[in-house]
């Protein structure tokens, strides 16, 4: 009999937006071991039950101990640098950064998702619909038909993107807030 093949994963951030990504990748049930590492620690030491084990400066050494896996899981309601300077550190250490999407989530067949997306619980991404890298698709948000969503952009909580809307990179669409036919850069 062979062993389990452990798919691990390092989530990179441990705030609010972590948790939702921890609730997720446990609905999903596709990683078996994960650990976070935070600014905070050592005054946090888990989150949801993920041990913290340590702070960014860790990266190197969790791949060397066999985490090929990371997500981003800070969130970018004030500003996504802090988001663009964790990918950097992940791609360059070889990290594979996936995309995460709650079982919830209803996801087209025909819309196009990048690496390092993360689609929340009951979020709706329709047809020709495209989410680029590193986009947050918050809880019940909804990409309708032909929207783009740019890099680094975050869909916040209940926000909905009627029909062939686009939002550049770096943006957030608040809460609750719904479009028609707008472009936001």
């Amino acid at each position: 009999m062979m062993p389990l093949k452990k798919n691990r994963i390092v989530l990179m951030g441990g705030g609010g937006h972590c948790k939702s990504v921890i609730n997720s990748i446990y609905r999903v049930g596709f990683y078996n071991e994960a650990v976070v590492i935070d600014k905070a620690y050592p005054h946090v030491t888990d989150i949801l039950g993920i041990p913290v084990v340590g702070r960014d400066d860790r990266l190197p050494e969790l791949k060397r101990l066999g985490y090929d896996v990371a997500f981003i899981t800070v969130g970018s309601i004030k500003s996504t640098v802090c988001r663009h300077l964790l990918h950097e550190e992940a791609a360059g250490l070889g990290f594979h950064i996936p995309y995460i999407a709650d079982p919830s989530a209803q996801i087209s067949i025909y819309a196009e998702i990048e690496s390092v997306v993360f689609v929340g619980q009951n979020a709706v991404v329709n047809a020709e619909a495209r989410v680029c890298k590193m986009a947050i698709i918050n809880t019940e948000a909804i990409i309708e038909h032909e929207c783009t969503v740019g890099e680094y952009s975050h869909i916040a909580v209940g926000a909905k993107l009627c029909g062939n809307v686009s939002v550049g990179k770096d943006v957030l669409i608040g809460a609750g807030c719904n479009s028609r036919g707008l472009c936001w850069k």
